[in-house]
């Protein structure tokens, strides 16, 4: 009975001990991939990269803030997301810490009015030239109150990176509003069109400036080239 008995507890040691080591070992493997920040989206994002992510947030860094808000979002935390949103718009110095968000929530959400968005977007534009993008892209918006074609046509010639995209939105919305495109604004236009084919030939953009959601194709460049010319005759 003694030896049974003395068997069974070291038994029992061995099965305890190998769940010791288990768990330690998912443990162990869970920490990592969750280190692993560049394999994460707003989504998944968990483990050191979230906590990281919160650190920058409530450290004030507006890029983080956005990020960290849509965590949140997706977590079913919907008005503490929003909160972390609006510190990041009220924050934001530079246009790439003007966050995807914010064109697509004017208006429609509470805190992003119209005049609120145009307020941040030009606050910074006065010294992050590249913000002049998200401006364009803030007065295309025929969804928005702070549509406005000419305050639009306004922010091409100070453009500083290519944006066919953005571009190619101008001219479908000022042709479906009726709104004509002078010949000084197509010029702006063209000399956006230069500085794209030098971004395809040539080096790749400059980094932390707001660029356009997909990169730049020749054929996007073609068919914008088509437009304006169509706009000539």
């Amino acid at each position: 009975m003694t030896g049974n008995h003395l068997r069974r507890k070291a038994r029992g040691r061995r099965v305890l001990l190998a769940l010791v080591l288990l768990c330690g070992a998912y443990t162990g493997w869970w920490w990592w991939d969750s280190a692993c920040c560049d394999r994460q989206d707003g989504y998944s994002i968990r483990g050191l990269c979230l906590m990281q992510l919160r650190d920058r947030a409530e450290a004030g860094e507006p890029t983080a803030q956005w990020a960290y808000g849509d965590y949140l979002q997706g977590d079913g935390r919907e008005y503490e997301g929003l909160a972390w949103m609006l510190r990041a718009m009220h924050g934001a110095r530079t246009g790439s810490e003007l966050g995807n968000p914010l064109i697509g929530y004017c208006d429609r959400v509470p805190g992003f009015e119209g005049r609120t968005v145009e307020s941040a977007m030009l606050r910074v534009a006065e010294k992050s030239p590249d913000a002049h993008l998200r401006l364009l892209q803030l007065y295309t918006d025929r969804r928005c109150s702070a549509f406005d074609l000419d305050k639009a046509a306004a922010q091409i010639p100070r453009l500083t990176q290519c944006a066919p995209l953005s571009l190619e939105q101008t001219l479908r919305v000022a042709q479906e509003a009726g709104h004509p495109v002078d010949p000084a604004t197509r010029q702006a236009m063209r000399a956006n069109l230069a500085l794209c084919a030098r971004e395809v030939a040539g080096p790749t953009p400059v980094a932390h400036a707001v660029q356009e959601s997909m990169p730049v194709r020749q054929r996007d460049l073609e068919a914008l080239s088509r437009r304006l010319e169509a706009l000539d005759r």
